[in-house]
């Protein structure tokens, strides 16, 4: 729960929610890859 509570704490900084665009677009890009139909692997 203090976690949680860290990173509401950060977002309220510029530079935590710059941090927090990074890892969710991060997230994003990397569950995307992962469920991606294998286009040319052998």
């Amino acid at each position: 729960m203090g976690a949680i509570l860290d990173v509401t704490e950060m977002l309220k900084e510029p530079a935590g929610m710059a941090v927090a665009a990074v890892v969710i677009a991060v997230g994003y890009f990397f569950v995307k890859w992962v469920f991606a139909e294998p286009e040319d692997e052998e």
